[in-house]
């Protein structure tokens, strides 16, 4: 008897080793599910993973950077004084605070081109949120006749209406900038490791590459629209091509530089753990 209870526990426990690690066959139509947590250049990430076939998988999740504040102060001793407010100092100048946004979505595809491999090409995309930094003034910074009307002349005030780009603030007064990519954003890459593991739990690396089209500055701007040939104002993407005044080519030279920055890297650790 006691040698049947030792065969049978012996066989139980070999069962149980059998199902604790996968074999082909085990990688069917969504018939496992694991659950991980990144670390990389996207953020911290949380993702749950099923395999389609023992050739490809699907990941799904949520990656964010913890929101980044920060604040400085911006000298106003060169614009036009009678436009802006001074500070309890009498001096000319205004707290600028922003943050660091990010946080997407994500659907990715991981292709694996031979049987039971650890390389994968991963396609899929990040979805989110355009905006990655925005900035602000907390405090009204614009008099009251001139707010949402003038401002910072960003166009060749000796030129024709036409050139006139003015920076103006919002119908409160306050200053604010947002740096916007697209909230939809293609990812192609390759890593090591299945986001569904063999055993209980694994380590997977990826490396590719968000592509989220042209950062552009976005703000409240006014000038004259050469169809409609009447002031428009509001929040819009600066133009740089309307940035003339000499004093802010430095404005413009950003923008340039900041428009070919299309794609974002993306370089991640994950550890996994199967569910079942």
């Amino acid at each position: 008897m006691r040698k049947l209870l030792l065969i049978c526990g012996m066989a139980l426990f070999g069962l149980g080793q059998a199902h604790a690690q996968l074999v082909p066959g085990d990688y069917k139509l969504f018939n496992h599910l694991s659950a991980g947590v990144s670390v990389g250049l996207d953020g911290i990430g949380f993702d749950v993973a099923t395999p389609v076939t023992r050739f490809l998988a699907i990941r799904a999740g949520y990656t964010f950077l913890p929101g980044i504040k920060y604040s400085t102060t911006i000298d106003l001793d060169g614009a036009n004084q009678k436009i802006f407010i001074p500070n309890e100092d009498g001096v000319y100048k205004a707290d600028l605070k922003g943050k660091l946004k990010m946080g997407n979505f994500k659907l990715l595809v991981d292709f694996y081109p031979f049987k039971l491999s650890s390389f994968h090409l991963t396609v899929g995309a990040y979805i989110g949120k355009g905006t990655l930094v925005s900035a602000y003034t907390p405090d009204q910074i614009v008099n009251d006749i001139y707010r949402g009307n003038s401002g910072i002349e960003l166009g060749n005030t000796n030129g024709s209406i036409f050139e006139q780009y003015t920076l103006v603030s919002d119908e409160e007064g306050k200053a604010n900038i947002d740096l916007k990519v697209n909230g939809f954003k293609p990812y192609v890459g390759i890593g090591f490791g299945r986001a569904v593991p063999k055993k209980r739990v694994n380590v997977t690396f990826d490396l590719g590459v968000q592509f989220w089209g042209t950062p552009a500055l976005w703000t409240n701007v006014k000038y004259l629209d050469y169809y409609k040939e009447e002031y428009v104002s509001g929040y819009n993407k600066v133009d740089k091509n309307r940035v003339t005044n000499s004093k802010y080519k430095d404005v413009k030279d950003a923008i340039k530089v900041g428009e070919k920055i299309r794609v974002y890297p993306v370089l991640k650790l994950t550890v996994n753990g199967r569910i079942f």
